[in-house]
């Protein structure tokens, strides 16, 4: 009868050394061990969910509607949405949290009319705003927008290039306002950076500011 080579895959570290004992005691002794590599994937994805507890933040936001028609009173003048979409996180110290994105093109900002995504405390409508993302100057290029960070002071203060910056921003992309928006008077802070496509970050940019000005 022909030998046999038995390979067994994925075998966990707290179950390896009874294992091999079993395999000494059935006479097999010498085992080829090799270590598993993670996937890159698998690697980033567990980091992000380290990141992710540390700072808690959701492991995934999940959307939940999509609403038509949504506006939002400002003090100088009602904002409309062309496009407005509900998320649902869940964190350990607020439990289910609603954020709303709210879709618009606001003219004449900082030179020329940009593309602007406001983040709002929502179960619906929008509640209270939290953060504010606008395009970058090469937002046609790189579909990447730009938010400020607030809450130096615990309120509404903005970060200068000296400030450190919370530890909860960690892993986060951040600039400065001033290298992604060219225009006289723009400000010289801290931004985050995020596609538009990137609803999570812009999402866990918000619940950061929003706990910050305790407006959660």
């Amino acid at each position: 009868m022909s030998p046999f080579s038995v390979t067994l895959e994925h075998v966990p570290d707290r179950e390896l050394g009874p294992l091999l004992t079993h395999l000494a005691d059935a006479g097999f002794e010498n085992p080829l061990i090799k270590p598993v590599r993670a996937r890159a994937g698998s690697r980033k994805a567990a980091a992000a969910s380290a990141r992710g507890r540390k700072a808690d933040l959701p492991d995934d936001w999940s959307l939940v509607r999509e609403r038509e028609g949504e506006s939002y009173q400002w003090p100088e003048a009602r904002e409309r949405y062309s496009r407005y979409r509900v998320f649902m996180g869940t964190t350990r110290s607020e439990g289910v949290v609603h954020i709303g994105l709210g879709e618009t093109t606001r003219k004449k900002k900082w030179g020329r009319d940009r593309k602007y995504v406001v983040a709002f405390l929502s179960s619906g409508a929008p509640q209270k705003p939290l953060a504010e993302f606008l395009a970058a100057d090469d937002y046609k290029e790189s579909h990447e927008l730009v938010a400020v960070i607030r809450g130096s002071d615990g309120g509404r203060r903005m970060y200068g290039p000296g400030d450190a910056l919370p530890e909860t921003y960690e892993g986060f992309r951040t600039q400065m306002y001033s290298d992604r928006v060219d225009y006289a008077g723009v400000w010289h802070k801290v931004v985050v950076i995020a596609r538009e496509d990137d609803h999570a970050t812009m999402l866990n940019h918000a619940l950061l500011q929003g706990r910050r000005r305790q407006s959660l």
